[in-house]
């Protein structure tokens, strides 16, 4: 392709990005250091980042999102990676049950907000109770792992399938066992795919918004970051603090991956620095 053709190539999705992430981002961070009274506003510097620093709501939220992070961390990967490990053998049934797994991943969160809601509502849903105060958190976790575990499924199932099946075999030969053969040839060869699930993971976890604001709208004891910068902008009309936890939302969401990005350039430093011999000058 000529230069000319990577451009008019290029130049669509940039138009798109431009428009709808780069101007609304800067828009945003512009917005976060004004006070914001109708249609005038206040300069006032990096007044709302301070305030955000000594603020009991974000300090809570920002608890939750890590708490949800863990969490997220077990019914999504975890079981996504047990599902893929349970499930590789390419039979009927196992396709069936991969179909069947990985079909609420396709569902809109909130459509699967709604339906759990019912189904946790007081006094009308089957499960009520499990949406209070000391367990809502655990119990979107556990709908998010329904929701999501089935994707990280298949992600899994990608980075097994791309095993050699002579290094399997070899270690069947040699008598391993089931958990052995997972545990000291596939897990360390699905390190470069659990750094992407991770990735996707701890994102998404800092980005969550539809099953919180479905699930539980007004309250606080299940608050996100995403969620109360929500509240700020349309429930209290304060567009200048809104703005600037979605900075620092963002902040923390490109914290996550360069320290993801990070640890993996780590790792990969390592495993080529063990597989370079030293060299002993001759006597």
């Amino acid at each position: 392709m000529t230069r000319r053709g990577q451009f008019i190539f290029f130049l669509p999705a940039f138009l798109l990005f431009l428009v709808f992430v780069l101007l609304p981002s800067a828009q945003t961070l512009i917005d976060s250091f004004y006070a914001h009274e109708g249609l005038n506003r206040r300069f006032v510097g990096a007044l709302y980042y301070r305030y955000a620093v000594t603020d009991p709501k974000f300090h809570q939220s920002l608890g939750h999102n890590l708490i949800y992070m863990l969490w997220t961390l077990l019914f999504e990967v975890a079981v996504g990676l047990a599902l893929a490990v349970s499930l590789e053998k390419n039979t009927r049934f196992n396709n069936f049950l991969r179909v069947a797994f990985f079909s609420p991943a396709v569902l809109s969160m909130v459509v699967v907000g709604l339906m759990f809601g019912f189904l946790c509502k007081d006094g009308v849903g089957v499960l009520p109770g499990l949406l209070n105060e000391s367990r809502a958190l655990v119990t979107i976790s556990v709908i998010s792992g329904w929701a999501s575990a089935g994707f990280f499924m298949v992600v899994f199932l990608a980075g097994l399938a791309n095993i050699p099946e002579d290094v399997l075999e070899a270690a069947r030969l040699d008598g391993a066992s089931a958990w052995q053969t997972f545990w000291r040839i596939k897990f360390p060869l699905l390190r470069e795919v659990m750094l992407v699930a991770l990735l996707i993971c701890f994102t998404g976890a800092f980005k969550a918004f539809d099953l919180f604001w479905v699930l539980l709208p007004n309250q606080d004891h299940t608050s996100i970051v995403s969620t109360l910068l929500v509240k700020e902008v349309i429930k209290f009309d304060n567009r200048g603090y809104g703005s600037a936890l979605a900075v620092i939302l963002t902040a923390l969401v490109l914290l996550t991956v360069t320290v993801i990005i990070g640890a993996k350039n780590l790792w990969r430093r390592g495993e080529r620095n063990r597989l370079i011999l030293p060299i002993k000058p001759e006597a």
